[in-house]
C-alpha cells in the first residue's frame, strides 16, 4: 500500500508538471511578438475552400482550402526570431459542401480551376497505344482481361460480371482510385462500394470532332468512342493543348486537393 501511494503521488506530480509546462508554454507563445506577426500575416496566406456545386443528381467538385497553423509556424521560426513565409505550416480546410459527403451524386465535370480535361477510353487500342507512347494521361475502362498493372495510364473497373475480381487486382497493385464510369449495369455496384460516380461531359465519335473541339472547357470529361480514328484523336489533343489545358487523370481532375 505504501508503494502504491508513493507512485500515485509521483504520478500526480508528473501530470501536474506536464499541465503547468504546457500552460506556461501557451502563455509564452501567445505573448510572443513573432506569434503576433504570424497572426497578422496569416490572412495573406490563407486560402479559402471552394464548395462543390450540386444540381439535382450531379455535382462539380470543390477545392480544399488552407489555413496557417500558427503554433507549427512559430516552432519553425522561433530560432530565427523573425517572420519568414517559407516556414509557414498549413492545415487543410474542407469545403462546407464537399464531394466526400456526396458520393451518391454523379460527377459530370471536374473543377474548372484545375485547368485541365480528362480523357476516358475503353477499347480503342490504336489510340491507347499512341497515348501510352506519348505519355498522355488517359483513363481507361478495363475488365478482367484488359487489366494491366504495368501501364502508365489510369484504370477504372468496368467489369460487371467480374467486378470483385478486378477490384482485387487493382487493390493488390495499389492503383485503385475508386472511380466508376456509370452505366445501367454497374451503377448499383458502384454506389454500394461508395465509388466516385463519373459520367462524361461529352463523347467524341467518328462524326462530331468539329463540335467537340470547339466546345472544350477546363473541367470537361471526354469519352472517346472505339470508332474514333487516331487522326481525329490527335486533332482533339492539339486543340486541348492549344487552349493551354492539361490532360489529367480523372482522379486528378475531380479531387478537391489543390
Amino acid at each position: 500500500m505504501k508503494y502504491f501511494l508513493k507512485y500515485f503521488a509521483l504520478g500526480i506530480v508528473l501530470i501536474g508538471s506536464f499541465y503547468y509546462t504546457e500552460k506556461m508554454s501557451k502563455i509564452v507563445i501567445n505573448n510572443s511578438n513573432l506569434v503576433e506577426i504570424i497572426n497578422e500575416n496569416s490572412k495573406d496566406y490563407n486560402i479559402d475552400p471552394v464548395s462543390a456545386i450540386i444540381e439535382d443528381n450531379y455535382i462539380i467538385p470543390g477545392l480544399n482550402g488552407y489555413s496557417v497553423n500558427v503554433l507549427k509556424s512559430y516552432n519553425n521560426m522561433r530560432y530565427l526570431d523573425t517572420f519568414n513565409s517559407y516556414y509557414l505550416e498549413y492545415d487543410q480546410v474542407i469545403p462546407e459542401i464537399s464531394l466526400e459527403n456526396n458520393k451518391d451524386k454523379i460527377i459530370k465535370k471536374g473543377n474548372k480551376n484545375k485547368n485541365g480535361v480528362s480523357i476516358i477510353i475503353k477499347d480503342n487500342q490504336e489510340i491507347i497505344d499512341y497515348a501510352e507512347d506519348k505519355k498522355i494521361k488517359i483513363t481507361r475502362l478495363i475488365d478482367y482481361n484488359t487489366f494491366d498493372p504495368n501501364v502508365n495510364f489510369e484504370q477504372i473497373n468496368n467489369d460487371y460480371e467480374k467486378y470483385n475480381k478486378v477490384e482485387l487486382m487493382l487493390n493488390n497493385s495499389n492503383i485503385n482510385k475508386n472511380l466508376c464510369f456509370i452505366n445501367n449495369n454497374i451503377i448499383d455496384i458502384c454506389r454500394k462500394n461508395k465509388k466516385y460516380l463519373i459520367e462524361s461531359t461529352m463523347t467524341l465519335n467518328n462524326y462530331n470532332l468539329s463540335t467537340i473541339k470547339d466546345n472544350i472547357e477546363s473541367g470537361h470529361i471526354i469519352f472517346i468512342n472505339d470508332n474514333v480514328s487516331l487522326s481525329d484523336f490527335k486533332i482533339l489533343i492539339r486543340q486541348v493543348f492549344y487552349q493551354d489545358l492539361n490532360v489529367m487523370f480523372v482522379s486528378e481532375l475531380i479531387t478537391e486537393s489543390r
